[in-house]
């Protein structure tokens, strides 16, 4: 090659380097920069967060209880909770400040340090017993709806990380009611060996956990109680359900919850199956919603662990669903446990943490608690697996 072509052809592969720098430039300015903008607009302003809203832009109060028991009285309190159980309850608020370009798909990172850095711990403080009811229960009467969204995570979670995340679902979700958090310690290791030890933690929380139910029943008096947990956290869900059907005949149980929610439940197939937890379940909350997946990874594992299949775990089959979807035309708010199956949505890295990463499962989760019956306007179609149960199929919008 003469000179004069190597010139030709390093000028030509200039040219094409400015014109793709150009064409980058472009779509970023007329295109990801507008969306950009828009996005973070609307996160903005479209907020109906308010009952928890803190003066600070950003800034929101939310609620604890916590059964782990406290190791010492030096540093921040977020730091004292390790991962022993106690039997006595710490009663607390947190104060937290969001970034307001947060949203679903976000908060599960690799980095801890981006988790930490888009949701702020600003104040975590305990508080006594009389001053948390008295302080909740002037929130919960402020809100519209006379509302209480209790919160309960699963295995692995830590203290700090536990307050994150409930800021997070309450931020995401956006439901204008005050949060607590009902902190337990799931953080026992990730061995195998963890995992046992977390499982027996969970089934001894339940106690505490019905003990809080019970005490915001009786004393802050919501119109509406709503509890939502993830993954082992429905463990500590059962067991409570259990405690409390042995303190009266089930039917003289009263209502104590407006919705429960379990999402990927770690719990075993059969607790379900068992005629009188369905029972205190069906007569403790009003409704009862189970969001289930066939690709949950998580939970193949806990299956194996546990020699058995779990309640998060979807039946159906592909197939059955395609043959299905023309046949069922049923009442949304026919079955008082309803289940739904987001195997169509779940995009999620290891296929359970839907409940924290996945928008349609929070929009399905807004409608349901805020409207009194289901929409039937909704992404979603019955389908009868063959166990008789009914699956309402979650789909995406197109």
């Amino acid at each position: 090659m003469t000179r004069l072509k190597r010139r030709a052809v390093i000028v030509a592969g200039l040219g094409v380097l400015v014109l793709a720098g150009l064409g980058v430039w472009f779509y970023y300015f007329y295109f990801h920069s507008t969306y950009s903008a828009l996005r973070f607009a609307e996160t903005f302003w479209l907020r109906r967060m308010q009952v928890a809203q803190l003066s600070e832009q950003g800034g929101h109060r939310l609620f604890f209880v916590t059964n782990r028991r406290p190791e010492g009285d030096a540093g921040p309190l977020e730091e004292r909770f390790g991962r022993e159980r106690g039997e006595a309850l710490t009663f607390g608020f947190f104060d937290v400040k969001i970034e307001q370009k947060l949203g679903p798909g976000m908060i599960i990172n690799p980095s801890e340090w981006f988790q930490n850095e888009e949701i702020r711990l600003k104040a975590v403080e305990g508080l006594e017993r009389s001053a948390f009811v008295t302080q909740l229960q002037g929130l919960v009467q402020a809100s519209p709806q006379k509302s209480l969204l209790v919160v309960v995570h699963g295995f692995r979670e830590a203290f700090p990380s536990a307050l994150r995340k409930t800021a997070f679902v309450g931020y995401v979700l956006d439901v204008n009611s005050p949060i607590l958090l009902f902190d337990w310690p799931g953080n026992q290791g990730s061995t195998p060996g963890g995992y046992r030890q977390a499982r027996r933690v969970a089934e001894a929380s339940g106690a505490e956990l019905a003990r809080t139910l019970e005490m915001i029943a009786r004393e802050i008096r919501p119109d509406k109680l709503w509890l939502i947990a993830n993954s082992m956290g429905g463990q500590v869900v059962v067991d409570a359900v259990r405690l409390l059907s042995r303190q009266a005949d089930p039917a003289d149980l009263e209502t104590l919850l407006e919705h429960l929610v379990l999402t990927a439940p770690d719990v075993d197939f059969k607790d379900f199956e068992d005629e009188r937890f369905r029972q205190a379940l069906e007569a403790l909350a009003r409704r009862t919603t189970v969001y289930v997946s066939s690709n949950d990874r998580a939970l193949v594992a806990s299956r194996l662990l546990n020699w058995g299949k779990r309640r998060g775990e979807s039946t159906l089959d592909a197939s059955r669903v395609a043959e299905a979807v023309r046949v069922l035309d049923l009442d949304p708010d026919s079955e008082a446990v309803a289940v739904v199956d987001v195997t169509a949505v779940n995009r999620t890295r290891n296929f359970h943490n839907f409940s924290l990463e996945t928008p349609e499962f929070f929009d399905d989760l807004f409608l349901r608690l805020t409207n009194a019956k289901t929409p039937r306007s909704r992404l979603l179609y019955p389908v009868e697996a063959p166990n008789g149960t009914i699956y309402w199929i979650l789909k995406r919008d197109h």
